[in-house]
């Protein structure tokens, strides 16, 4: 009696070990892109923990995106609203159309907000670009409000429709 419960416990814990890893983890490093189900940033260096168990360690400056837990990242140029790039930063992918790119950028993440100049701002403030016709452009709250969120299908959440 013992024996065939072990074996179903096994093969049930089997399957849920098999489901955490999605395998759609990836690294885009150098040109390469590597399957990992784990990276590490460190000041230098990224280690990529691939699924057959190996540890690959780039340069920091080699990596041009990655997705963790279904959330993808790319380098992209961080642009001011008079449209200069200050830097490149790594912005949240979040929805495609039409050949039209959005993406998401936490500007204060890191405890400094880089376009208001502002050091430890107390909540975080996410900024939002599209890329278009080649260009990554800033959106103004009204845009992203009104028109270019919903126009990729992504809710708008204010602050007056929120339940308390």
């Amino acid at each position: 009696m013992k024996t065939p419960l072990i074996t179903f416990m096994l093969l049930i814990f089997s399957t849920v070990a098999m489901a955490e890893s999605t395998g759609d983890n990836f690294v885009v490093a150098d040109g390469i892109t590597y399957l990992c189900r784990h990276m590490r940033i460190g000041l230098f260096r990224t280690w990529i923990y691939t699924p057959e168990g190996s540890v690959v360690k780039v340069s920091n400056g080699k990596v041009v995106a990655y997705r963790l837990n279904g959330h993808q990242y790319e380098l992209q140029p961080l642009i001011d609203r008079s449209g200069d790039t200050i830097d490149y930063a790594f912005m949240e992918f979040i929805a495609m159309r039409n050949g039209n790119r959005l993406y998401r950028y936490c500007s204060n993440c890191s405890k400094y907000d880089p376009l208001n100049g502002e050091i430890a701002p107390i909540n975080r403030v996410y900024r939002y670009y599209e890329f278009e016709n080649g260009l990554l452009k800033l959106l103004t709250r009204e845009n992203v409000n009104e028109y270019i969120l919903t126009s990729f299908n992504v809710r708008v959440i204010s602050e007056n429709n929120r339940k308390s």
